[in-house]
């Protein structure tokens, strides 16, 4: 996961932003308490979605406290979740895809950043490996599948396969109601390819200065088809969305699909054209 999905918090109801932050500070001490001190490091916001969406979707009873980390000491309205069985499988997920992306970086790229990462995280995957081992199975596989993927093919629809695939298995490893599944999976399969598309798109300056496989700079696409393919994702994403029937947060996740993600994606679309301007002088 690459922490691209985000709201619009102006555009929240005051309940609304404060929910979303709760859920933010309850996986950062589901995290530290069940994977360590280091595992908070490696949050993303994509993670405390799936940990929202998943608690709404089991219908779980949910509570909050005040929250006392000194990072926030300044708001004494802070609150966070309290561990429900969701919560912790979004923490498990996080730390996973965080420890294998950054064990992918260091085997590409000898990225000492990233090859610290990983020895950080270690201890955090052998606890997640001991709670979800169907996860972590289905973690490690997913990242060969990108490899190979991206290695043996490379087109684009393909190279963004793996991560839409992978979200959508995670409906399988949560009891979800049978009548909700089959958008559920659609959601996220679709949220996946957006996510890997974003990041591609983002970081095509990056790869080509590197060398590295990027599916846009291979195909040579240009922006108008990067564009209608990222927000063609998030419109099949919130179809997906629209069939379904959380316990809760409904507004705040309508907020994410339809606002925070577009949002996203028009803010890497026009960095991209500032990088074009840039070097053409």
């Amino acid at each position: 996961m690459f922490g691209y999905i985000s709201t619009i918090e102006s555009e929240l109801k005051v309940r609304e932003a404060a929910s979303y932050r709760s859920w933010y500070c309850g996986l950062c001490k589901c995290m530290k308490r069940n994977y360590g001190f280091f595992s908070p490091l490696f949050l993303q916001y994509d993670c405390a979605f799936l940990a929202l969406l998943f608690s709404g979707e089991l219908g779980e009873a949910v509570d909050a406290k005040r929250c006392h980390c000194l990072h926030r000491c300044h708001d004494p309205r802070r609150k966070y979740r309290l561990e429900t069985p969701a919560l912790r499988f979004a923490a498990a997920v996080n730390v996973l895809l965080a420890y294998y992306k950054c064990l992918d970086d260091w085997r590409d790229e000898r990225d000492v950043v990233k090859g610290v990462g990983a020895l950080l995280l270690k201890g955090a995957v052998r606890r997640a490996g001991r709670d979800y081992p169907a996860l972590q199975a289905r973690t490690e596989q997913f990242y060969r599948d990108q490899m190979t993927m991206e290695r043996d093919d490379g087109r684009l629809d393909a190279a963004a396969d793996p991560t839409g695939k992978y979200l959508e298995s995670l409906a399988d490893m949560l009891p979800f109601p049978e009548a909700e599944k089959v958008p559920l999976k659609w959601l996220l399969y679709n949220l996946g390819r957006w996510i890997y598309l974003m990041d591609a798109w983002d970081d095509r300056e990056k790869d080509q200065k590197k060398g590295a496989f990027n599916p846009y700079l291979q195909a040579g696409t240009p922006k108008e088809d990067a564009a209608f393919g990222l927000y063609a994702s998030l419109e099949e994403a919130h179809k997906a969305f629209d069939l379904l029937s959380p316990s809760r947060d409904r507004g705040l996740m309508e907020n994410v699909l339809t606002l925070g993600c577009p949002e996203r994606t028009r803010r890497v679309l026009d960095k991209s054209d500032k990088e074009v301007g840039h070097e053409s002088l």
